[in-house]
């Protein structure tokens, strides 16, 4: 079975998250013939570094990413040798995936706002260990050190990229990433520019725009999953990336504020504590669904087997390169996947299992 390398998935979406489930869902992506397994990080069972070794240790085809960790939260020397260490082990399977992550939060536990200085201060240091140097009183957007070294014997280094929202931080993952990771519940045209935003940094940068890998994430949601689970992972999940950064994400897709000020001020909204779909109950999801415009919800793979693979198809006819399907185990989109592989969009560029490289 040709293995699809366009097409991914994130492991360990349910919440509370149960980090054992990561074996029995990389066997099957394996056997689908998925090309890579994703990692979104949360500060519970999901520490990313421990993940990526699980599944380096249980995979033999599959690409592995983070995406995202965060750099504020390892020193540059420890980052250095997860990338080594998961290179080394994957043998080239594996990329270095990173994001701005909330500022509110990172204030709130004491660790400084990732910029973007920050994030390319930090992105220079990493190649330039892996590279080898030895760097000196550091002083710099990303932190301060005396020293900094790393010695790992590997003749290359796993591709770094970036998960944006905006498209300033799009921008700068063109001019200095290797691959790119859009969000999920991005509209057709929230995707196409974020798409021309990678591409307009890396020609800034003076590097082909067609040499960022980019990564769509498209929700996919079958019919035949419970009712409850479908509205945890569509209005559920929507609702959970609004709480953590709403307005950029609205105004990303041009959705109306006023709608997005009635939504974020009811008390359906805010009665949760946390995450909401972790912890909302399957009331609350039913009054959000109500109150959520459908184009906001449409921005999802939903309906049969064959119209969640026709959604994923589409989305290279907007400019990206991969599709993660996010939000379902590998045995809930087996189906997808094999009515997909049925109809096989031709891809403009092949890709490596990697998911920060292509195939040429």
């Amino acid at each position: 079975m040709e293995q699809l390398n366009e097409l991914g998935y994130y492991c360990v979406t349910r919440h509370p998250a149960d980090a054992r489930v990561l074996f029995p869902e990389a066997r099957k992506a394996e056997e689908l013939g998925l090309g890579a397994v994703h990692i979104g990080e949360r500060f519970t069972v999901k520490e990313a570094a421990v993940l990526s070794g699980a599944l380096a240790g249980h995979t033999t085809n599959l690409g592995i990413a983070t995406a995202a960790t965060n750099q504020n939260t390892r020193h540059p020397m420890i980052t250095a040798a997860i990338g080594s260490t998961m290179h080394a082990l994957t043998e080239g399977r594996f990329a270095l995936g990173f994001a701005r992550g909330v500022a509110a939060h990172w204030e709130i536990i004491g660790l400084p706002t990732l910029t973007e200085a920050r994030m390319r201060d930090f992105t220079d240091l990493l190649r330039r260990l892996w590279a080898g140097e030895r760097i000196w009183n550091h002083d710099g957007p990303a932190g301060k050190w005396p020293l900094l070294y790393h010695d790992n014997n590997l003749e290359d280094a796993p591709p770094i990229g970036f998960v944006g929202v905006g498209p300033k931080t799009l921008q700068m993952a063109g001019e200095i990433g290797d691959f790119v990771v859009l969000h999920t519940f991005f509209s057709d045209e929230a995707t196409t520019a974020s798409v021309e935003a990678v591409r307009r940094g890396a020609a800034k940068a003076g590097r082909d725009p067609d040499s960022v890998r980019i990564w769509a994430v498209v929700a996919t949601i079958p019919d035949d999953l419970p009712d409850e689970d479908r509205l945890r992972r569509r209005v559920g999940r929507l609702s959970s990336y609004l709480q953590g950064y709403g307005d950029i994400l609205v105004k990303t897709n041009g959705w109306d504020p006023g709608v997005w000020e009635r939504i974020r001020t009811s008390e359906a909204y805010n009665r949760t504590e946390g995450a909401i779909d972790a912890n909302a109950t399957i009331e609350t999801l039913e009054e959000l669904d109500a109150m959520f415009p459908e184009d906001w919800l449409a921005s999802a793979a939903t309906g049969t087997a064959a119209e969640c693979a026709d959604f994923v198809s589409h989305q290279f006819d907007l400019g990206v390169h991969s599709v993660i399907m996010h939000g379902a185990t590998p045995d809930e989109i087996a189906p997808v996947v094999e009515a997909y592989r049925d109809n096989r969009p031709v891809l403009k560029r092949a890709v490596a299992a990697n998911p920060g490289r292509f195939a040429d």
